[in-house]
């Protein structure tokens, strides 16, 4: 970001005191910048800050970094075999966390523009320390890994390059350290999105494919929705509009995606869905301005706080915006004192950790801490604030 940027960035959070529902505070800053990094809350109330690109965009990162709530300092944790970007985290049931596949630039002679793998890490939080388990089937990044009811873990789509998309699926069993197919998507994809619900099913929403478009290269976003339920996929009503990089929370049983990146443009749409709904509703307040790359997080009484994001004709933007649940409409809640998007975002006892990204098309090492404030719910600005 530039020093306009940052300025009006200051001048937005400055006007916003007394008014937005929300408060941002510096969190300190990572050793190194970091974009398309995974953070994992740890069942000690740490948060795991794993991968990513760099500043030179083209190196995967290895260093592993940790903050820590009470002190609101950060500290490196053991190193990773291998270093990955868009890759997954996901928190198993004993409190280690399962690291699959990515991106790494390391053996690109070939002028792709990202090579996919397929190995897979486990890190121990007692020991600090991580362990190289058995690797998936099949090399893949911008997939899924979802967390199941009997604590395996569900890794869905990705690609293998820019132009290979994936239909496959595989089974991670913590107990036995090994991988399995499961039942393929219907639709081959990546850079979509996964959330289980509360009855244990999985569902898997919007993306990007090239499935029987031959001359569609990287692919288009897409509409596309599904869910894994008894071993198998049921296809779902479409969205309203394709999408890709995107937001997706869960409520219970209903699944909310929130923004994305449509055809040409961002999209602003919020839409909802629950088991044994024939279609998406369109939720009757959407968000104030079209948004990609963003993040959307639950908060525990049920509210939901989107933040920063890529909106039209911007490269990335400060706002943060909450829907009120109590009133239902959209409210102000703060500004981030660094715009970014590609970011992560790690609901803990007392606020959101926000942390790297991109800035100005550059990544970003600071971290920002939002809280909820009792602010008055003040209508979110228009795109002609931004």
């Amino acid at each position: 970001m530039n020093r306009f940027g940052h300025a009006l960035a200051a001048v937005l959070l400055i006007s916003s005191v007394g008014l937005a529902q929300g408060r941002v505070t510096p969190a300190g800053a990572l050793r190194t910048a970091r974009t398309n990094h995974t953070a994992t809350l740890l069942n000690d109330g740490r948060v795991l800050v794993v991968g990513g690109r760099g500043l030179d965009a083209l190196s995967t990162l290895k260093l592993v970094e940790v903050f820590t709530p009470k002190t609101k300092k950060w500290s490196l944790a053991a190193s990773l075999a291998h270093g990955r970007s868009h890759h997954t985290a996901t928190l198993l049931r004993d409190g280690r966390v399962l690291l699959t596949g990515g991106t790494t630039h390391e053996s690109a002679d070939d002028g792709a523009r990202f090579v996919a793998i397929a190995s897979a890490e486990i890190y121990e939080p007692i020991k600090n320390e991580w362990k190289t388990v058995a690797p998936m089937h099949e090399a893949r990044n911008g997939h899924t890994a979802t967390l199941l009811d009997d604590g395996r873990v569900l890794v869905a789509g990705g690609a293998k390059t820019q132009r290979a998309h994936l239909a496959s699926v595989e089974l991670f069993d913590p107990a036995t350290g090994t991988w399995a197919f499961a039942a393929p998507l219907h639709l081959a994809r990546w850079q979509h999105e996964a959330v289980r619900l509360a009855d244990g099913s999985v569902a898997v929403v919007a993306g990007r494919s090239n499935h029987d478009h031959a001359d569609a290269g990287s692919g288009r976003p897409v509409a596309d929705a599904e869910r894994f339920v008894d071993g198998g996929w049921q296809p779902l009503a479409p969205l309203a509009e394709p999408r890709q990089r995107t937001a997706l929370v869960s409520f219970g049983n209903q699944v909310t995606v929130i923004g994305g990146l449509s055809t040409t443009t961002a999209t602003n749409y919020v839409e909802s869905w629950s088991p044994g709904a024939a279609a998406w509703s369109l939720n009757e307040a959407n968000l104030s301005v079209a948004l990609s790359a963003h993040t959307a997080s639950v908060l525990p009484n049920g509210d939901l706080v989107v933040i920063g994001g890529e909106p039209p004709h911007a490269v990335d933007t400060p706002r943060i915006q909450r829907w009120d649940k109590s009133r239902t409409r959209w409210c102000s809640a703060g500004n981030l004192v660094v715009s970014r998007k590609q970011h992560t975002a790690t609901v803990l006892n007392d606020g959101i950790l926000v942390v790297g990204g991109l800035s100005a098309g550059v990544p970003e090492a600071s971290a920002e801490w939002w809280q909820s404030a009792k602010g008055e719910c003040a209508e979110p600005a228009g795109l002609g604030l931004e």
